[in-house]
């Protein structure tokens, strides 16, 4: 929730292609150190989503819903202005056009689904929220739904979200012109009623939206892009799980296996014609002999291999700096290494960074090292707009508005 510097959003944003807004999810009260289900920490409660509301923060917190039944397009919630700015800046940037999703999920901070029936709840939501938004679609980051598919069908939940989420898009779709211009109406509506002295102040943000919705209008709707956020082990040979191994890397002895290990065969294989994009984090790689080192090109050719997803759909993920999990970062040069590979031999269709803004407080060396390699791999794989042809939107300011004022005087007196 809330606003953002555009100056430093639009310069940390410069080498990306695309860009995921993470994280909303389905938990009242979201613990991203709970790593399963349990009552003794770091394991905590394993509560299911109650299908009522997305969050962009605990429920307490005013402002924290960012959709529900409720939600409509003349009354959005804080969350969607506030996304809804990001995507716009997105799309307005000064180097072009990026693609922007909305991530649900994140490491651990999120409530079951629970059941099919809730996960067409949730795709609705998910859809409105797209909708209302303008986004370029979401990102799908559950990465540890082995621990909690003891609870209930969890796999058979997210399926039927993947499903239905698919079909929401297609009318978002339809409805692409119509909801801009009804969103503009209601910006129209809302800054009418605002005192004159606000009118002056907040002129331009109205301004600059009004436009962009009109431009939005006008090109319709971009592909709605679906994509799955998974770790390096969800698809591997069965009789060796330890396949992506460096051969100079600690291995776990034989009896130790990630609960999550092949997570991707229980539900890919009903939804891989439906999800455009699988971002593989292949980071955060601790086990009980010490941090892993990964074999990057093997990772890749067990997606393929063993997952049958298609090479273009892949993206590998890299973490420069600090790592989660008892990690630690491989470094630039073998991420460089992969990326060319990648690029040369087409062994996947890109790559994927956490995060664009570490923050430096508690990832000092991320901070820098992030900023560092998206510039590197920006000039490594030379990255097409996302499906289809870019967009010509107008390209916005520094100070992330319209580049021109002389419409504010207009608005004033048109409205």
């Amino acid at each position: 929730m809330g606003c953002l510097k555009p100056e430093n959003f639009l310069d940390k944003i410069t080498p990306f292609s695309t860009i995921n807004y993470g994280f909303a999810f389905l938990a009242k009260l979201p613990n991203p150190d709970q790593v399963g289900c349990g009552t003794k920490s770091p394991a905590g409660p394993c509560l299911e989503w109650d299908g009522e509301s997305v969050y962009l923060a605990k429920a307490s917190m005013q402002g924290s819903i960012a959709v529900n039944s409720a939600t409509t397009i003349d009354e959005a919630s804080p969350s969607i202005v506030a996304i809804a700015d990001v995507v716009r800046m997105g799309r307005m940037h000064p180097s072009g056009p990026k693609r922007v999703k909305i991530t649900l999920g994140g490491w651990s901070d999120y409530a079951r689904i629970g059941s099919a029936e809730n996960g067409v709840k949730l795709a609705k939501l998910m859809g409105k929220f797209v909708a209302y938004t303008f986004a370029d679609g979401v990102d799908i980051d559950m990465e540890h739904l082995t621990p909690y598919s003891g609870y209930a069908d969890e796999f058979g939940g997210l399926i039927a979200f993947i499903t239905q989420l698919r079909e929401e898009f297609g009318q978002v779709s339809r409805d692409w012109a119509k909801n801009a211009n009804a969103r503009k109406n209601a910006l129209k509506a809302q800054f009418a009623k605002l005192e004159s002295w606000k009118k002056t102040t907040i002129a331009p943000w109205f301004n600059t939206n009004m436009k962009h919705l009109d431009e939005l209008a006008a090109h319709g709707a971009p592909h709605l892009e679906i994509s799955w956020t998974t770790r390096f082990n969800a698809f591997l040979p069965k009789d060796n799980v330890w396949n992506y191994l460096m051969p100079d890397s600690p291995k776990p002895n034989s009896s130790f296996s990630f609960e999550t290990d092949n997570e991707g065969l229980k539900f890919w294989p009903q939804v891989a014609h439906i999800v455009d994009t699988v971002n593989i984090m292949a980071y955060d790689a601790g086990s009980s002999a010490g941090p892993l080192k990964l074999n990057f090109t093997t990772i890749l050719d067990n997606f393929a291999k063993y997952g049958n997803v298609t090479r273009s759909k892949i993206n590998m993920g890299f973490e420069p700096g600090e790592q989660s999990g008892a990690g630690n970062w491989e470094g630039e040069e073998l991420d460089e290494a992969t990326a060319t590979d990648i690029k040369k031999k087409h062994t996947g269709g890109g790559v994927a960074q956490w995060a664009v803004n570490p923050d430096p407080s508690q990832h000092p060396k991320a901070a820098t090292l992030c900023a560092k390699q998206a510039k590197s791999m920006k000039q490594i794989l030379q990255p097409p707009f996302g499906f289809g042809n870019a967009p010509n939107y107008t390209k916005c300011g520094a100070d992330g508005l319209w580049p021109t004022a002389s419409a504010e005087a207009e608005l004033i007196i048109v409205v």
